[in-house]
């Protein structure tokens, strides 16, 4: 599962970011094409028991946006992404989706402050 890796690596970012604080939530920006449902379990799976534990996963989604060997830059229509994998619009060559998970800010109790 694509969303279980990429989720991995945005506990251990906000681990680091917590300082050993308790965190209440973590805002990403994802773009089209990678499930958020299987994002927001796999973060309530592996902040279990954790400083992240019952933290709030908050997810954008943006558009998917490519750079292709066919000279193609620019937004992916939904319909030509599917989970880590972008088709390009102009010449139909497969990719891996260059941008995944954007960690934005996570967010501690009491604070209206956010943490880039």
């Amino acid at each position: 599962m694509h969303e279980l890796s990429l989720v991995t690596e945005l506990v251990a970012e906000c681990v680091q970011r917590a300082g050993g604080r308790q965190v209440t939530a973590v805002e990403v920006r994802c773009p089209v094409g990678v499930d958020a449902d299987e994002l927001t379990e796999a973060f309530a799976h592996l902040t279990e028991g954790g400083l992240l534990a019952g933290a709030v996963l908050e997810i954008e989604t943006v558009p998917q946006v490519l750079t292709c060997e066919c000279g193609f830059a620019g937004e992916v229509d939904p319909e030509q992404c599917a989970g880590h994998m972008v088709v390009c619009p102009a010449c139909s060559r497969v990719h891996e989706a260059p941008d995944a998970l954007e960690l934005i800010a996570v967010r501690f109790p009491g604070e209206d402050r956010i943490v880039p």
